[in-house]
This record gives structure tokens, sequence and C-alpha cells, in this order.
């Protein structure tokens, strides 16, 4: 077995690493934690589902009967509602099976499970249950009966092959499950399991819903749910279930399924909420009962007590003559909530501050009202400067920064301090961790370094990163002397999270043969203008940033923003502009949307561009190499380094950056979430060979480019080449990066 590696003497972390774990298994019993509603955040409340062990709702329990984590974090449960025990509604239910080819034997057992649990848990009396089946078309394989020996017959008759129609599994004749289910007399449900492999007719399906006002379910196995059975689920009163990959997990599923249906109205449960993060993970334990649910939800800007510092959150003074001083003004403003402030301090004595635009703190700053705070500057000599403003403040932001002086003169003697790790943890040999840093600015740039022998020897983690902290996956080595880093670098060009990409040539499309059509024929491209691009994948935490919302079905502040649309992604754009003070690049009408690519705002690459940044030089199938196993039966070994794909991800987006980057400093091109180009994807014109950026308007045919593979797709997909085309209004699992012109 690996022992775990050891950077900094890092011993005491091992006892956090199993201080909030609990055991997981399949007990009888059950509970399902759903719809948390955060409207009146802090103040927390979700719908939830108790069985004991002979499937009965367990009834009496209170506040004190539950354990409730965010993230990690312990939070009070302070209110249990359940409503009195009714009787139970008949059902006219129909569970409608998947049986396409991708539903291999393992998939298709799972399926055939959680329907043997429906069946057994059904209801006696006048209810009634049908099953049907689908792939491109579809069949009854037993009409509504109560004849459990029936409905197992059917179930158990159930084979994998063929494609996939979500058409002809909702409203097709014979057998569509919106048609069947019209013929039931009492309650009308509809249990839809796929692995979501399969398109339809949105507008169609949804209208037979709406008539036919019955209530949805939809379980997806492996993969997330597509966006047109989310919103089927959700505008029919039902629920959908994405990336079910176990038998004890879909058995919990279909029974609280079931429960939903037969009931008018769940528990409720009420916590008091708190922290900084926008996404949440709430885990939710019935110790006594040895069970437990899991489920997410997200708050926006406007719910947390926030402060937005004016006109930046570093305080810029730049030369300011030796021996003389200078003031510079900066706007606290309170967003969402109102802020306290109780002490402002800074840790240089050449900075301090001269105006507090009122009393002096402790002090309140009303939602929506500021304070204009005035520092002063008192230069000793020309060097270059920096100071942190810690505030002590119940606001989410604590800090804001000056800089001053002149940029590589006189001895730069700031001594950054690593917050973490910074001796005494534990990490295991592959897992993910984030190295933090302080006393330089969030624009000061650093490079991060790693040793495994004491410092002996040191490898470069970093080459020039900034933000104070930094996305760091531990090597697999074994070793008790590991130490990291971290050294201040001169001010360099690039803004946050983006890195300068220089002009040149190279030859686009399928190179080494493994391509399809849509990638050929390759030809030589130059690109004449420098250009930023993003690091990595927009975050959801910085998507929300701007839009105030977050659309990702799994969340996560460093996961990538997924479920944005093409025309989505362009207001992203512009908005970011305008709000960091560039020019929007876009002009959006009714009929077009036109890019001015001499604009110096925010921009999706184009296709030429994003094959350029992803191969970094290569002219292999990855960045750093060929590809050997076209699938998923790898890991690829040159894939499995630079991209999370259906080989490595286990079926789930990761944090950005968390494997290697190319060769020009850029993560997950080659996969964790498919990304938005600007291009039409039918259009691709090897004849235009400087600078291509394809025409402004394809119409009729309004298809987008979305390029670098994604977490369940093949190895094949994750190619420098891979194109990949869909309308520009579809969400589905599809995320962005961006770029701005070189100024």
């Amino acid at each position: 077995m690996r022992r775990p590696c050891y950077p900094g003497l890092f011993i005491p972390a091992l006892i956090l690493l199993f201080a909030g774990c609990l055991p997981v298994g399949a007990w009888a019993q059950s509970l399902t934690v759903f719809d948390v509603d955060a409207q009146s955040y802090p103040t927390m409340r979700a719908k939830f589902h108790a069985f004991d062990s002979q499937g009965d709702h367990l009834y009496g329990l209170v506040p004190g009967d539950f354990i409730l984590l965010e993230n990690g974090e312990a939070r009070p449960v302070v209110d249990i509602q359940c409503p009195p025990p009714g009787v139970a509604r008949q059902l006219s239910a129909v569970l409608t099976m998947d049986v396409s080819g991708s539903m291999d034997e393992g998939r298709l057992a799972l399926a055939r499970d959680a329907a043997h649990a429906w069946i057994d848990a059904f209801p006696p009396g006048n209810s009634e249950c049908a099953v049907t089946s689908f792939t491109t078309t579809n069949a009854l394989q037993q009409d509504f009966t109560n004849d459990r020996v029936l409905l197992r017959a059917a179930v158990d008759r159930l084979r994998a092959g063929g494609g996939t129609s979500f058409d002809a599994a909702l409203i097709d004749p014979f057998a569509g499950a919106l048609r069947v289910v019209q013929r039931g007399n009492h309650h009308k449900v509809i249990v839809l399991l796929t692995d979501g492999k399969a398109i339809g007719t949105d507008a169609e399906i949804m209208a037979a819903a709406m008539q036919t006002e019955a209530q949805v379910f939809c379980v997806t196995l492996g993969e997330e749910t597509p966006d047109l059975l989310r919103r089927l689920s959700d505008e029919t009163g039902g629920r959908y279930f994405s990336r079910v990959m176990t038998r004890p997990e879909i058995l919990r599923i279909y029974r609280s399924i079931l429960q939903s249906a037969i009931e008018d109205a769940p528990c409720v449960l009420t916590w008091e909420s708190a922290g900084c993060a926008y996404t949440r993970e709430v885990d939710v334990m019935l110790p006594a009962y040895g069970t437990s649910s899991r489920t997410q939800y997200a708050v926006t800007r406007a719910d947390l007590p926030v402060i937005a510092f004016s006109p930046s959150v570093v305080l810029t003074f730049e030369g300011v003559a030796p021996g003389t001083q200078s003031e510079k003004s900066i706007t606290l403003t309170a967003e969402g909530r109102s802020v306290e402030i109780r002490a402002i301090r800074p840790d240089d004595a050449r900075f301090s501050v001269t105006d507090y635009g009122g009393t002096a703190p402790p002090f309140t700053i009303p939602s929506g009202q500021s304070r204009v705070i005035t520092v002063r500057y008192a230069a000793l000599d020309s060097s270059y400067a920096s100071c942190h403003f810690s505030l002590e403040t119940s606001a989410c932001e604590t800090a804001f920064f000056t800089t001053a002086g002149f940029p590589g003169k006189g001895e730069d003697d700031r001594v950054i301090t690593l917050l973490h790790p910074n001796g005494g943890e534990v990490f295991v040999a592959g897992s993910d961790t984030l190295i933090t840093w302080t006393d330089v600015s969030p624009l000061d740039e650093v490079r991060l370094d790693f040793s495994a022998n004491a410092g002996a020897d040191w490898a470069q983690i970093a080459a020039r990163t900034s933000g104070l902290s930094y996305a760091w996956r531990v090597p697999n080595i074994v070793s008790d002397q590991c130490l990291v880093r971290v050294t201040l670098l001169q001010p360099g060009p690039a803004p946050d999270d983006m890195v300068l990409i220089p002009p040149g040539f190279f030859i686009m499309g399928d190179l080494a043969g493994t391509g399809s059509s849509a990638e050929r024929p390759a030809h030589e491209v130059s690109l004449t203008t420098p250009i930023y691009v993003s690091t990595h994948e927009i975050t959801q935490r910085a998507w929300i940033e701007v839009m105030g919302f977050n659309p990702s079905a799994q969340m996560g502040d460093q996961l990538p923003v997924t479920d944005v649309s093409w025309l989505e992604a362009v207001e992203y754009c512009n908005r970011r502009s305008i709000a960091e003070g560039f020019p929007a690049c876009y002009t959006i009408t009714v009929d077009s949307i036109q890019c001015d690519f001499s604009a110096a705002g925010y921009r999706l690459p184009t296709e030429a561009e994003w094959e350029y940044a992803c191969r970094a030089g290569s002219n292999e199938d990855f960045a750093n190499g060929g590809m050997r196993d076209p699938y998923c039966d790898g890991p690829d070994p040159n894939l499995s380094q630079l991209g999370w794909y259906c080989g490595n991800a286990n079926a789930a987006l990761h944090p950005v950056a968390s494997l290697s980057p190319n060769a020009f400093g850029l993560y997950d091109m080659h996969g964790n979430a498919p990304e938005w180009c600007w291009d039409y994807f039918n259009v691709y014109d090897p004849v235009q060979q400087v600078d291509p950026r394809g025409p402004y308007n394809a119409a009729p045919v309004q298809f987008r480019v979305y390029r670098g593979g994604g977490f369940s797709r093949f190895a094949s997909e994750c190619r420098n080449s891979a194109r990949n085309g869909t309308h520009q209004q579809t969400q589905s699992g599809i995320g962005f990066r961006v770029v701005r012109r070189f100024r």
C-alpha cells in the first residue's frame, strides 16, 4: 500500500481527514432530502422523506435527531415539520425503461432491481401500474395491472439493444408513456429511467405532458439528466436524479418517488446556514437510523454579506517620489446585506487610513450604501511596496490591498507567508489540496515549487500564478520530506487567471487519421496577434459573480460552470467586460450577434484560436502525445494527465486546474466540461487560413462549435482537433473559457 506524501511535516491534519467521515452503506432505512429552498437565506428549508426498515414513514422526528453539514461544516437544525398521516392516493403509474444498446447488462440490472423494488412496495387496492420500454421504438411490456407477478415478469423480459429516442419513450404510438398513462383512472405518474443518451422533440413532449397532467420523475444512470427531462420533471411537479450509479442509491430513489406520488406533502427540515461559499453541498444524517442523504443548493452574491471595492480591491499608488506622501480613496460598498467593520489594520507602517468617511471603526455599512476610505502612502524611497489591509468584519471579504513605488527598483523586501501547507499536514498521494499564501496582493504573481527531499531538489508546480491560492494535486511520490515554496515574481503582463498565447501558425484539423470528416481537410492556419486565454474553464464562482445565478447541475465553486447556452456565454463576456472597464466585444440584436475582434473586452475563442491553444505546439492527438485507447477502457496514459474523461472522471466534473497544464499553461483543454467557441459548426473553411473567424451569420442553421471533450466522453472526443456542434440555445452540460486581446 502506498504511503502518503507529507509536504513539510504535515502530521495533525491526518485526524481532520477522518473527523467528519460517517459510514455509508445499504441500510434498510432510508432518507431522501430534496427541493432546497434558499429564499429566506440564511434560514434554509428542504423537503424530506424518512422511512424505517419496514418502509413506513418515520414520524415524531425532532431537530436533535439530525446532523447536518454544509460543505463539511456543522449547521444547527432548528425545526422539523411533518404533515399528519393521511389517506394514500391511488396511482396509475407507468414505469418507462430505456433498453437501448448503451444500457449494458450492468445498467439494465440496476434498472430491473429498481423496478422490482417499486413493484414490491406498490400499494395494494385500486392502484395500477404499467411497464413500457423504448429504444428508437417503444413497446408495452405490461398494461395497467396490480398483479405483481405479471409486472415482475414484464421487467425480467427486458433486454438491451438499439438506439434511443425520448419521442419513442414518451409520445410516439403506440406505447409512449404519455399516451399509456392517459388511460389511467387515478393520480397519473411516469417514472422514466435512462442513461441520458438521446434527444427528443421538446415542444411536443412538453405540450403532451401539460395536457396529460401526469407527474413525471426521471432517473439517469451514470450521466447528467438531459435538459429536456429536467424541464419535464420540474414543470410536471416531479423530480429528476442524475449520475445514479449504485444499487442502494437507486432503490432509495425509487422508494422516495413512490412515497412522493402517494402522499400530498413531505416533511420539511429547517436549519440556519452561514459561510461565504456560493454553492453548498448538504449532508443530512439520522445517526440513530444509520441513514443519510446528500443534496446541493446555491446562493447568490446578493444573499451574502459582501463588500465591493471600487475602483478595485487593489489600490495602486504607482510612483511616489521618495520623501513625499500621496493619498487615494477606495470605496467600500455593502452588497446584499449590511456589513459590520470592527477594525481596519495595515501591515506596513508606510500606509495608513487618514479618513474613514465617517466615524472610525466600529461602524456598520447598511446594505446598498458605501463608505469612502482615504489611504495615505508615505514614500521612504523608490522601492516597490505592497500592503495588506485586513478587515475585522462580518463580511465575506476580509482584506483590500495597496501597492506603491516603482516595480523593479530597490530591494523588494516583502516576505510571503505560506499559509497552507505550512507543516504538520498529511496528504494521500494523488489527492487534491489548496496552496494559499499571504502578505502580497492578489495581483502579485508568484512561482510555486515542490520538493520531495527536504529542499535538495525542486520541481515546478506553477511557473506564474496569482490570487493568493492555487489548486494542487499532490504528486504520487512516497516521502515524509516534502516541502512547498512560494517565490514572488516581478509583475507580469497577464491578467489574473489568464496566460498570454503568442501568435504563430499550426496545422488545424485531423492529422493522425483518427478523426471524423468534420475535421478535414487538415490545413495550415496563421494567427497573427497574441491573445490572453483563460488558464481554465470559467468556474461557477466566477459565473455567479457576474451573472448572479448558477445554472450548473453539479454544483461547486471551483467546478466549471455548465449548462450554459452559447447565447448566455456571450452575455457573460459582455457583462464581465463592462464590469472590469473594457469595451464589450459583442453587439447583440434580435437577428444576430456580431463580434468586434479589435475590442479589448472578453469574448469566446474562435475555433482556430481554441485548437491552437489546445495543441500548444503538438501535432499529436493530445498536447502531450498520441491516443492509445479511443474509448474508456484506459485510462489513456497521455489523456489522463491532461483531461477528465470517461476513463478517469468517475462520471463527474472535477475542480478546474486539478490535472496538469499543457505547454502554454492551460488546464482542462482535453476534458472536464465541453467548451463553446465562436464559430458555426456547419462552416469549416480550409480556404480561410489567416485569423479564421467564420461568417457572422449562418442562418437558418444556428449550430455553434463546442470543443474539448468532457468528463463523460470517449477519449476520441477529447483530441486536439475533435469538433462537435449543437444549437446555440442548448444548455446541457456545456461550459466555456474566454479570451482577450493583448493590449
